[in-house]
């Protein structure tokens, strides 16, 4: 055991012996969080300022407003195409949608509407709401398409078959909306504490990957040939190491909470319960570090390849922003990545007021992950 805590010690003080390390660990991540937190201000779901120009104004195009207006993380401002270029102009909206006349035709006629949107240029959002537009259109198109091919068969009217379909999906969405009394209750965390909790996840992933890292360089400059001749087995070597990981993670991500709720005054919630969440996030990702440094073959290869995919698996799974504006498809997507996991039981520790049985589903989850990664990882360790 005295093994196993030098060579954590050893690492530790490499680690924090590293004055650049400190601004990857905790200035960059406050930085993040104090810039996406404060971008569009207030709760998450009043983030996203849209504009609608309905020219077509029938009631195909008056239906196609109401289905995208679902969305509650978006505020749609209907106007007329001078107010709605006023509005963008002094930045009050990010973007515009215009519905041109002919929607409705063109619906029934199974042809692509055409729907124009104008957009601020440091719209970050802007891709996201063109495709929840397309989503929706795409959708009623299919309704439209599936009613007149019903019509066809039972003679019914199809914009009466349409009607029908309509208001079925409608009713599945409602079934599938969780309710409550109490409006304290429902789950919506507060933009700060979300970009809190996201950017403090993606940069202990960062720091995780930087220090693993270390196994490729004593891999590459024969360090561990080298140790394996002195009374120390390869458990003793292999588990020092993940523990320092660990530890360092845990270090980051403890005090960047604290200082979260110091400078932005975010609550985190049950200690126990983050502690549960926190340790099983940390396992996931020191094992997601270890697969990656295990497919490296230089320590720049390793931090090219693990930063393209921790930062493209952030934005998949709601670091930067919430998961519900995406398509679905990419709701769909975020379930095989552990950022997704992590925010969920932060959510509910967080806005929810959880406690452990509460996160059980997402910590099992990181666990699952943290197995297949450290199942991966350790079965391409090379030690020379």
């Amino acid at each position: 055991m005295g093994k196993i805590i030098a060579i954590c010690l050893f690492e530790l003080k490499r680690t924090f012996k590293n004055p650049s390390a400190y601004l990857l660990m905790f200035a960059m991540p406050l930085i993040f969080t104090f810039l996406f937190g404060s971008l569009f201000g207030g709760n998450a779901d009043q983030t996203i300022q849209m504009g609608i120009v309905d020219e077509d104004e029938t009631e195909l195009s008056k239906q196609l407003i109401t289905q995208i207006k679902k969305n509650e993380l978006i505020t749609y401002h209907i106007s007329t195409e001078s107010e709605g270029a006023e509005l963008l102009k002094q930045q009050e909206i990010q973007g515009i949608f215009t519905i041109k006349k002919g929607l409705a035709d063109r619906l029934i006629q199974q042809q692509k509407p055409e729907i124009t949107f104008q957009h601020l240029p440091s719209s970050t959002v802007a891709p996201i709401v063109k495709q929840m537009l397309n989503d929706a259109v795409l959708t009623m198109s299919l309704q439209i398409s599936s009613a007149q091919t019903g019509s066809q068969y039972s003679g019914e009217n199809w914009n009466d078959l349409y009607q029908k379909l309509a208001i079925g999906a409608e009713d599945q969405r409602v079934l599938t909306k969780v309710s409550s009394s109490d409006d304290a209750s429902v789950n919506v965390l507060n933009r700060m504490s979300y970009s809190s909790a996201g950017f403090s996840i993606m940069f202990v992933m960062m720091m995780i990957l930087s220090v693993t890292g270390v196994f490729i360089e004593a891999r590459n400059m024969g360090i561990w040939s080298r140790l394996f001749t002195t009374p120390v087995t390869k458990f003793q070597v292999m588990f020092g190491y993940f523990l320092s990981f660990f530890t360092i993670g845990w270090i980051q991500f403890f005090l960047l909470m604290v200082m979260s709720s110091v400078l932005f005054d975010v609550k985190w919630g049950n200690p126990i319960g983050l502690f549960i969440l926190i340790s099983s996030l940390l396992l996931a990702v020191v094992g997601l570090a270890l697969a990656i440094a295990a497919f490296a073959k230089t320590a720049e290869q390793q931090n090219a390849i693990g930063t393209l995919i921790i930062v493209s698996t952030c934005m998949l799974g709601g670091v930067y922003w919430p998961t519900s504006i995406t398509p679905g498809f990419m709701q769909t997507m975020a379930n095989f990545v552990p950022q997704s996991w992590a925010i969920k039981g932060f959510t509910e520790l967080n806005a929810g007021g959880g406690a452990v049985a509460d996160i059980l589903t997402p910590v099992l989850i990181l666990l699952c992950f943290a197995v297949v990664f450290f199942t991966v990882g350790l079965s391409r360790v090379r030690y020379e």
